[in-house]
């Protein structure tokens, strides 16, 4: 059994050598618009990166003033508090300091959610 040959005429191998190339040239492009397009993307990531860097900063330093302002409530009631055992209060200044604890109860109170919404923003809005 003979094999088949296929020998082409110079014409069909130069038009099959033109395709060969043309698709050598076509991948060659298509590999060098991908790494154009992975050096972009390399690029923005770097700039992602640094956005997101500065945001956990900024994050953390709100969480950090939010903490700060709570502490400073909690002295300030229990300044209030320490002011109406010791009893050396008129009755207006016992009323008076009951309706500043009051107050200062409420700023914790919205201190305390702005805190939790920083740190777990799935509870509501976020800073």
């Amino acid at each position: 059994m003979d094999t088949p040959s296929y020998e082409l005429t110079l014409a069909e191998r130069d038009n099959y050598l033109v395709q060969i190339e043309a698709q050598i040239e076509a991948k060659r492009n298509l590999l060098l618009g991908k790494r154009k397009f992975l050096e972009n993307t390399l690029k923005e990531n770097q700039f992602l990166e640094g956005v997101k860097n500065d945001y956990h900063k900024y994050y953390d330093y709100i969480a950090k003033q939010k903490m700060d302002e709570l502490r400073a409530m909690g002295i300030l009631k229990q300044y209030t508090d320490d002011l109406i055992m010791s009893t050396q209060l008129t009755e207006q200044g016992i009323k008076q300091t009951k309706q500043d604890q009051q107050d200062i109860m409420n700023e914790m109170t919205k201190i305390k959610k702005a805190l939790d919404e920083i740190v777990d923003p799935k509870s509501g809005q976020h800073m």
